[in-house]
């Protein structure tokens, strides 16, 4: 019980960064700017355009991290409200 709490915590903390305005403006000006890098790095330069495609994924997985903690706290809600199955009585 005590981890689902932990669950639910975490999981609403996660809720109010991706819904933080500020944060939502942060990673698309974020990505926005990877975006435009790789649209004006120079056809044959590999090495910024490999060091692009990595910050861009790390900025999605990121934001996978928190929607999973988000999504795990979520869960754990609806399971701790749920009634539990009595097997005798």
């Amino acid at each position: 019980m005590a981890k689902q709490l932990e669950e639910i915590k975490l999981g609403e903390q996660a809720a109010q960064i991706l819904d933080n305005p500020v944060y939502k403006d942060a990673i698309e000006r974020v990505r926005e700017n990877i975006v435009n890098s790789m649209t004006n790095s120079a056809i044959g330069d590999e090495k910024t355009h490999n060091r692009l495609v990595i910050a861009l994924q790390l900025l999605n997985q990121i934001n996978k991290q928190l929607t999973d903690v988000m999504q795990t706290g979520k869960l754990a809600a609806i399971q701790t409200d749920r009634p539990k199955f009595k097997i005798f009585g």
